[in-house]
């Protein structure tokens, strides 16, 4: 029978650790990265014994749910919760994300076991934030979404990198490039209307419930565009 490994931490998310020590918001959004990161990988276990059409993701902190009250109230769970919804059967989550995420970690942790579980009716990835803050040539970051697009099936959902630096924009149009290319799409999912405390963590960066709400209608809204 099928399994998959359980889902580790990146050991280095040092920094964001020691955020939590100083700053009250981001103490309570790190406390969650351990207990979310176990309840998806027992959901994991039970997801791939059972029969159904799959949702598999790969990603960084915003995957697991980061922020919000529950890690089913993800990004992720929001949008298998809507699939389950809209076709009257239970979609099975592969959530193979790792908090603090590199794109190496996507390309050499998750997408292995990824490219084992498929065929699957949906990727979802969202990755390549935490390169922008850690990683210095930009050149690697555009390299490493564009491997990861070329590896990744046409029915694949990509959330670009967040923010408006320019290596943010250069990482985008490097994603957008090749999304096109392979037949997938990308959903802007930080694209928010409104004051942006409403949909924030304590952290000021993880959404909230709200936030992941949003994001996850962003993802059903490209995916009803495709069909």
């Amino acid at each position: 029978m099928q399994s998959v490994p359980p889902l580790v931490p990146r050991r280095k998310n040092i920094a964001l650790r020691s955020l939590g020590r100083v700053f009250p918001g981001a103490r309570y959004t790190t406390g969650q990265i351990d207990p979310y990161t176990n309840w998806w990988s027992t959901q994991n276990q039970g997801a791939v014994k059972r029969r159904g059409p799959m949702l598999i993701a790969i990603g960084d902190s915003i995957s697991i749910g980061i922020g919000a009250s529950h890690p089913s109230k993800s990004l992720i769970g929001k949008v298998g919760q809507a699939l389950s919804e809209r076709d009257g059967e239970e979609w099975r989550i592969v959530n193979l994300a790792i908090a603090g995420a590199r794109i190496d970690d996507g390309l050499n942790r998750q997408l292995p076991i990824a490219l084992e579980l498929m065929p699957s009716d949906l990727v979802i990835c969202c990755i390549g934030t935490n390169d922008i803050v850690w990683t210095p040539a930009v050149a690697s970051v555009r390299a490493g979404l564009r491997e990861l697009s070329d590896a990744l099936p046409p029915n694949t959902i990509f959330g670009p990198v967040a923010g408006a630096s320019g290596r943010a924009r250069l990482s985008n149009r490097a994603l957008r490039s090749a999304a096109q290319e392979n037949g997938q799409v990308v959903a802007d999912i930080w694209s928010f209307d409104g004051p942006a405390r409403e949909r924030m963590a304590p952290d000021r960066f993880h959404p909230n419930d709200l936030g992941y709400e949003l994001m996850a209608k962003t993802v059903l809204d490209a995916l009803e565009g495709r069909t």
